[in-house]
């Protein structure tokens, strides 16, 4: 079973009304290899239109098992609540003070700003990833002792019979054939039966290799 481990944390909003939404998501390289833990407080500014801070309260570590797809999917949740401070005006004052003089007005954080929101792609990308992925999804349900088999046929294209190939006798190999990945030829001067991989065999194992080393 292939295992991914998502780089990112993604921010979840709990409403007033009970109603969760997904706000924000983060790359653990932008925090600094840290998971916000509870009281920690995650503030938004939007220029010229509002402010607002909310605290965490709640995290998740999600593993999340897909047995169909042969994969596991582990990722932080934050729950964040949004929260109001007496003080709050006056930290945005300062917050707004430091951007306009140390970000905004210096092009090179311009620059690396743009490239991280660029490069931030969040759930609605892995959902995409995952989609593109389930195109190449093997079509054959072979179990690992007939991929083997089909992996060594294909690489010893030599080796034609039931005796020379590991791990196979006639059934696994009729059962091969059955699915289409191998066809039957004729027999040898020993009496066996020869065999050989056909196109779709060897587009059953490209298959399997772009559906399990997908790149999210």
């Amino acid at each position: 079973m292939s295992i991914i481990v998502d780089d990112k944390v993604y921010f979840i909003e709990r409403q007033k009304n009970g109603a969760y939404w997904l706000d924000a998501t983060f790359s653990l390289s932008d925090l600094g290899g840290t998971v916000p833990g509870f009281g920690d407080r995650y503030a938004l500014a939007i220029h010229k239109s509002g402010t607002a801070i909310a605290e965490v309260v709640g995290r998740y570590f999600l593993r999340h098992i897909d047995e169909a797809a042969g994969s596991e999917w582990y990722v932080w949740f934050i729950v964040v609540q949004q929260i109001v401070l007496q003080e709050q005006h006056d930290l945005f004052r300062i917050f707004s003070t430091v951007y306009k003089e140390d970000i905004r007005g210096n092009p090179v954080k311009q620059k690396l700003a743009a490239k991280k929101e660029s490069e931030e792609r969040g759930f609605e990308y892995w959902e995409e990833q995952d989609r593109e992925r389930e195109k190449h999804r093997p079509l054959r349900r072979l179990d690992a002792r007939e991929e083997r088999v089909l992996r060594f046929m294909i690489a010893h294209p030599d080796c034609l019979t039931a005796d020379t190939i590991p791990e196979a006798g006639e059934k696994t190999l009729e059962m091969l054939a059955k699915v289409g990945v191998v066809r039957p030829g004729a027999k040898a001067s020993r009496g066996m039966r020869e065999w050989s991989v056909t196109d779709e065999g060897r587009a059953e194992v490209k298959r399997i290799d772009t559906y399990r080393n997908w790149k999210f």
